[in-house]
């Protein structure tokens, strides 16, 4: 069993022990065998980070509420990994601290009262009583003496003053009494921690937020009096990635107001889940957190971005040789396009820009396909070349728009094709060129060859078709 030890009121964070060291785990494995510490009453006490096998405080440990005035005081936890199945024992003492000035104990004298009587005998003879129903007593210790002495517990925070009426009585016939008004205050000792009204609270903020925007306010409330109901607030530092917490946001210690410090990118960062430590004045001081889980809401700030063809093209655009006898819904090519942003301000869609719709171009293009396709079937009347312009829309407010250049070439039937595509963010860059050189350089190519092979066979032909050459004998 392993045994470790931390005092008690340690702070959010307060390292405990290298826990998945000590039980001879690897890091790499806590996650794929879902590595978890369990405690039967206690298990919020304390926590594992899966990224580096440490255990830590996680929340306030009182030890005189965890067990009361025992001479010994430790949290058991199970640690369970799966695949194979093991299970770990582990126990964490609670140190003992000086946090809890000293209270006044039941017996305890508030004040000495004194009684006299100037007649003699039964008539001389006094006997005090006390207002009922109060958390003290009277207690007669000599004669005429009496002490008023605590009864039962007090708390400030349920009645913080007692106003007692003590009546003293003779033992003559008829009876005759006095009465005195005894005040008392109940002074404050530093228990209660602050305390917020829920332990999680959830917030949204736009993306794009301007640096030092107030987000949200944090309010902790203590039920003890004056420096022992002071608060003041903190974050409770944390890696964000590869920065500090701090560098995303503050909070002001006094007001508890949280504020995001740099404009926060939806893209990159769609939660922030941190924590605000409240903490009184008292000594020592006693403290509660509170967890924020910050959304990074969507903006539409990022346009549609083109993909790459096959070709390696930038556009995303797959286009088809055509011959004039392509019939109606042949797809020609196919634009393609993503945007970074999410829900609406994602959503594409696609349509031919008006400078490229008339009524002799034979295509149209699909609303959320990007497809372009014939319209009709091709005839000799269509132009031997087109060029479309592909306007690519998100949804978001305002829309934001990219413009892809196809370019589609018709040739009659039996011809070498050449069709060529370009495609660009409104204007047509040089390596948008690259497909019309590789079509013409394949067409020279193979003019070369045919040539070279003509010339072949009519070498070959005319050796053929030669008389002999005559030879001499002797």
């Amino acid at each position: 069993m392993l045994h470790y030890t931390v005092p008690e009121e340690a702070k959010h964070g307060t390292f405990v022990g290298r826990i998945a060291q000590d039980l001879g785990l690897e890091l790499a494995e806590l996650v794929p065998r879902l590595f978890r510490v369990a405690s039967k009453t206690h298990g919020d006490l304390l926590e594992v980070n899966l990224q580096n096998g440490i255990l830590f405080v996680n929340s306030r440990i009182d030890r005189e509420k965890l067990c009361g005035r025992s001479a010994e005081c430790s949290i058991h936890l199970e640690v369970i990994v799966d695949r194979p199945l093991q299970v770990f024992h582990v126990d964490v003492e609670v140190k003992d601290i000086n946090d809890n000035p000293p209270d006044a104990q039941v017996g305890t004298v508030i004040a000495l009262i004194s009684v006299s009587d100037r007649d003699s005998g039964a008539n001389g003879q006094v006997i005090c009583s006390l207002t009922p129903h109060v958390p003290f007593k009277l207690v007669s210790t000599y004669k005429n003496y009496y002490s008023l002495v605590l009864d039962s517990a007090l708390d400030r925070e349920t009645v913080s003053a007692y106003e007692l009426v003590v009546t003293a009585r003779d033992g003559g016939f008829p009876s005759l009494w006095a009465t005195a008004s005894v005040s008392v205050e109940v002074a404050d000792v530093n228990d209660n921690a602050p305390a917020f009204a829920q332990p999680e609270y959830t917030v949204f903020v736009k993306e794009n937020n301007p640096p030092g925007c107030h987000i949200f306010t944090v309010s902790a409330q203590d039920a003890d009096a004056q420096e022992n109901a002071l608060v003041s607030y903190s974050l409770v530092e944390r890696r964000v990635g590869d920065r500090a917490l701090s560098s995303y946001v503050s909070v002001h210690a006094e007001s508890g107001k949280v504020y995001a410090l740099q404009p926060l990118d939806h893209e990159k960062l769609e939660l922030l889940q941190f924590q605000v430590s409240a903490r009184d004045a008292g000594v020592p001081p006693l403290g509660s957190n509170v967890t924020l889980q910050v959304f990074v809401l969507d903006e539409n700030d990022n346009a549609p971005a083109l993909l790459a063809t096959r070709a390696g093209i930038a556009g995303g655009a797959v286009s088809e040789l055509l011959q004039r006898s392509v019939g109606a819904g042949h797809v020609v090519a196919k634009v393609r396009a993503v945007d970074a942003d999410s829900g609406y301000n994602a959503w594409l869609s696609y349509e031919l820009q008006p400078a490229a719709v008339g009524p002799s171009i034979p295509f149209r293009v699909g609303l959320y396909t990007g497809e372009i396709s014939t319209t009709r079937i091709l005839d000799e009347a269509d132009a031997p070349r087109h060029r479309l312009l592909v306007l690519v829309k998100d949804h978001g407010e305002p829309a934001l728009t990219t413009t892809a250049t196809v370019l589609v070439s018709l040739v009659e039937n039996g011809q070498a094709p050449k069709a060529s595509l370009r495609a660009s963010v409104g204007a047509v860059g040089p390596e948008m060129a690259l497909v019309d050189v590789n079509v013409y350089l394949i067409i020279a190519i193979c003019a070369v060859s045919s040539l070279l092979v003509l010339t072949l066979l009519l070498y070959t032909a005319l050796r053929c078709s030669a008389p002999p050459t005559p030879t001499l004998t002797s």
